[in-house]
Formats: structure tokens, C-alpha cells, sequence
């Protein structure tokens, strides 16, 4: 009977939602399209990159952004859709503004050379290499969605522990970034970009009630 009422008083918000959940969808799919180099493509490569040491494994935190990126979009939109709008909205603006940069400052990481065969991480970073270009890097997107879902399990309270845990997940992602050579040192700005989209729609759509 609750589950019903929720559902009437919240409708208005299931259907704003709705369409926002669409437009993560379209507006992550320009990443496609502007996965390619340019006149003009920077290397933000430094000295500091180069110790960076290639770890393969992390492979398989790299990997596992998006199914936990699906799984907190579908659970605050279906037991928070007041906290699900500034969430939706803050990821729909992190896309437009990175593939804004994408566009006037695109970015190139060189990856070592690897081949197939030499073992199961290995061969998965190599699956990886072949269906992402080495374009799109600055800032990094695995670094700022990551950044954004960690961001919005602190809202309530009653979630703190799913945060933290989240949160180190979130810094496993960002090195996983830098292990696997997917992006240097500069891209991890993706991260605090992120959370300043998410904190601008956090105070505008009032979410400190919601704690």
C-alpha cells in the first residue's frame, strides 16, 4: 500500500525522470562520435606518466564502471527520483561539457604495444584498446562518472557505508585508468570536475533535506 502511494506522489518526478534517464543514454553516446583525432591533438604525456607502471590487471576495476553505474542510476531512480534529477542531470552535463572539450581540445594517450595471447588480462586490456580509441582522454570520463556515483551514495545519510565502500571503489577506477594506460596523470580531472557539476545541482535542487 505504501509502495503505491509513493508511487502516486511521486509520478510527476518517474516521468521528469524518465525522459532525463534518455537523454544519460543519447548524450554518453556522443562520446562516439567524437573518438577521433583532429588537426589538432595534444599529448599531455610527462615525465611522471612514464613511471607509472602498466598493470594489466587492473583490467577487471576498469570494467566494472558501467554495470555500477547501471545499478545506482536504477536504484535512486526507483527509491529516490528527488535525488535521481540532479544526478541524471549532473551526468548529462559532464558529458556535454567533456565531449565539448573533446571537440576544441581533443587528446591523445600512447598505449605500449601489447599482443594477444599472453593472458586473460592481457587480452582483455588488448579487447579494450580495440574498441576505444586513444582519443577523448582529457578529462577522463571513467574518472568523473565514477567520481559522480560515489558523490551521490553521501546524500543520505543512511548510506554512508555504501559510500565509502564506493568511494574506494571510485579511486580503484581512477588508478585502473593510469595502470592500463587509458589516460595520464592531467585526465584524472575528470574526477572533481564531476563532483562540482554534482555539488552545483546538489545545492540548487536543495538535496541537504533529503540527508
Amino acid at each position: 500500500m505504501k509502495i503505491f502511494e509513493f508511487l502516486k506522489k511521486n509520478y510527476k518526478l518517474y516521468l521528469i525522470n524518465s525522459v532525463l534517464a534518455v537523454l544519460i543514454y543519447y548524450t554518453s553516446k556522443i562520446y562516439d562520435l567524437t573518438n577521433h583525432a583532429t588537426s589538432c591533438v595534444h599529448v599531455l604525456l610527462t615525465p611522471l606518466d612514464k613511471l607509472v607502471p602498466f598493470i594489466p590487471q587492473f583490467i577487471i576495476i576498469y570494467n566494472s564502471l558501467e554495470p555500477i553505474i547501471y545499478i545506482t542510476l536504477f536504484f535512486f531512480f526507483l527509491f529516490h527520483p528527488r535525488i535521481f534529477t540532479p544526478l541524471a542531470i549532473s551526468f548529462i552535463s559532464l558529458f556535454l561539457v567533456s565531449n565539448f572539450v573533446y571537440v576544441v581540445f581533443q587528446t591523445y594517450v600512447p598505449r605500449p604495444n601489447i599482443t594477444y595471447g599472453a593472458n586473460y588480462f592481457v587480452n582483455q586490456v588488448v579487447k579494450l584498446y580495440s574498441s576505444d580509441n586513444p582519443y577523448n582522454c582529457f578529462p577522463s570520463l571513467h574518472c568523473g562518472t565514477a567520481a559522480l556515483v560515489s558523490s551521490v551514495w553521501f546524500v543520505k545519510k543512511k548510506y554512508r557505508i555504501i559510500a565509502y565502500l564506493i568511494s574506494i571503489w571510485a579511486i580503484l577506477i581512477i588508478l585502473s585508468t593510469q595502470f592500463l594506460k587509458q589516460h595520464v596523470i592531467a585526465d584524472i580531472i575528470g574526477a572533481p570536475l564531476a563532483i562540482g557539476i554534482f555539488l552545483i545541482f546538489y545545492n540548487v535542487f536543495n538535496l541537504e533535506q533529503e540527508y
